[in-house]
């Protein structure tokens, strides 16, 4: 029974012939980047999902994900060294040096060049000759008897209005070009979009399972009827939201209006 004992003790700790340790799956698992911790915990999240990885769990504050590929579990942790970020992706399993490494190797690829691609971020252009809105290798057409168009300052997001006007109900179209991105955002732009198209005076409270089409919402207390549509594209590493929110009194002409804008989107050629 000693000697059994013994046995057992000694093998505390010691990896099975042909795995790493745990202490060196965590050496070698460990990377870190330059870069924002938001666009590094993405980086890396679009990286795994593009190598049939499944995020089963993400906690953005944490910094953590919880992924899975062909039946194994892994763990990822991002977090913030001065202005570097750490990054450490282990199996919640025993795991050889080659398998390891060649796991690492290609989210470490992706990972690289997603975040030099957004280094460079595109911005929309106004072609006024034509009518046409291009960012990132995509155009459209705004409704072309609208008055009002205009940018942010980071031309990253466009307001096209119907007419130029501070207040009042006002068809409203709202276009973003950005990063891409692991979770959609475009609820969000459509929510901002039914805000200025409404003229809402107070913050306006959404029904639950908010979604596309007829939607009737509440500026403080007061009821008010709209309509929504809303697409996004991915282009390369980035992309492309386009939403339009009109209030009640618009349906016929905001679906006229959404079927055009749609037919009029080019998109260049993928490589």
């Amino acid at each position: 029974m000693r000697a059994s004992a013994l046995g057992a003790l000694l093998l505390v700790g010691c990896a099975s012939p042909g795995l790493l340790s745990s202490s060196e799956v965590r050496d070698l698992s460990t990377r870190r980047w330059d870069g924002a911790t938001d666009e590094v915990f993405d980086a890396t999240w679009l990286s795994l999902t593009a190598r049939g990885f499944a995020v089963t769990k993400a906690s953005r504050p944490a910094g953590t994900l919880e992924v899975v590929r062909d039946g194994r579990a892994w763990e990822v942790d991002v977090a913030a060294l001065g202005s570097e970020q750490r990054v450490v992706l282990e199996p919640a399993t025993g795991v050889s040096r080659a398998e390891l490494g060649q796991v690492l190797d290609g989210v470490e690829e992706g990972t690289a060049a997603l975040l030099a691609a957004w280094k460079d971020q595109p911005e929309w252009r106004y072609d006024g000759r034509r009518n046409v809105l291009s960012a990132a290798g995509f155009s459209f057409v705004p409704p072309r008897e609208w008055e009002w168009l205009d940018f942010d300052v980071s031309h990253h997001l466009v307001t096209v209005q119907q007419r130029r006007a501070r207040t009042g109900l006002n068809p409203t179209l709202l276009v973003e070009v950005d990063r891409l991105r692991p979770e959609s955002s475009l609820p969000q732009l459509a929510r901002r979009a039914l805000g200025l198209a409404l003229g809402a005076r107070q913050r306006l409270v959404f029904p639950d399972g908010f979604k596309e089409g007829p939607v009737q919402v509440l500026d403080g207390a007061t009821p008010q009827d709209a309509e929504w549509f809303a697409f996004e594209e991915t282009v390369g590493a980035a992309q492309v939201r386009v939403t339009l929110a009109c209030p009640r009194g618009e349906e016929g002409a905001c679906r006229a209006w959404w079927n055009a804008v749609r037919g009029s989107v080019v998109m260049a050629p993928k490589r």
